[in-house]
């Protein structure tokens, strides 16, 4: 994996934790809306990060 690949990864992965708690910070009557989306970014970005791994 190339060094850009690896700071995109970990970019995008730190993005959507900042996501998920600035959302879950600042709508907290919709909490159960942003745990789903925060799941479902977390959960494409470690799909994301285990097909770059398996296809190689």
């Amino acid at each position: 994996m190339t060094p850009l690949t690896k700071a995109s990864l970990l970019a995008l992965v730190a993005g959507a934790l900042v996501l998920g708690m600035w959302l879950n910070n600042g709508l907290w009557r919709h909490r159960r809306l942003m745990w789903q989306l925060q799941a479902a970014v977390i959960g494409g970005a470690v799909g994301f990060v285990a097909g770059r791994f398996t296809a190689e």
